[in-house]
């Protein structure tokens, strides 16, 4: 993300000694996302940063209260989150993809319990983010080109993808309808298990 140009503004009266541009690249990713968390080698690849370099990185965002580690993986601190403002100049591509109706049974819980942590083909986790109003799944290829998301709320699946280079769009939909399976199988085996359970 070298090219990426991230500016940061809404701190507390303007405080001088606040992050710098390598904690703001953290920042920037892990905000993206409202709530996210998002695994140690998800942020490796999609900051495209050697391993030591993100530790000693998030190492001090935790210092300064700006970062919680997880058992899962780092996030915004809660207490943090509404005094700044972390934005990316540059966004990537987000294409959507899917968009589906899922059974009235289906616990969102339930399907991130299922997926968390899962790589396929070649997709690594990346994290999530569960709110109020739904919750995301994230996945990233080992080099950081091309994220898909599965978006659940109110019953509705959407899956997207997000690329920064045209020529991986091809690429990205594709994957996003791997993705799109991978999701229906969680969604259907959250199905049977209920109706096991209802017979019991």
């Amino acid at each position: 993300m070298a090219d990426t140009n991230i500016f940061h503004s809404g701190g507390p009266e303007g405080n001088e000694d606040g992050p710098d541009c390598r904690q703001l690249e953290v920042l920037s990713a892990l905000s993206q996302e409202e709530n996210a968390t998002y695994s140690f080698q998800g942020l490796r690849r999609k900051l495209g940063l050697h391993q030591e370099m993100l530790s000693r990185t998030l190492d001090r965002l935790e210092e300064q209260d700006l970062v919680e580690r997880m058992d899962d993986g780092y996030r915004i601190n809660s207490k943090e989150s509404l005094g700044f403002d972390y934005s990316i100049e540059t966004a990537p591509a987000e294409t959507k993809v899917v968009t589906a109706c899922l059974p009235s049974s289906v616990n969102v819980s339930f399907v991130l319990s299922a997926l968390k942590g899962r790589w396929f083909h070649e997709f690594r986790w990346l994290g999530y983010s569960q709110t109020s109003s739904g919750l995301t799944l994230s996945w990233i290829t080992d080099d950081g080109r091309i994220e898909l998301r599965a978006k659940i709320s109110e019953k509705i699946l959407t899956i997207s993808a997000l690329y920064k280079v045209e020529t991986d769009q091809e690429r990205a939909t594709t994957s996003a309808l791997e993705l799109f399976d991978l999701v229906g199988r969680a969604t259907k085996q959250n199905s049977i298990s209920r109706e096991h359970g209802d017979l019991n």
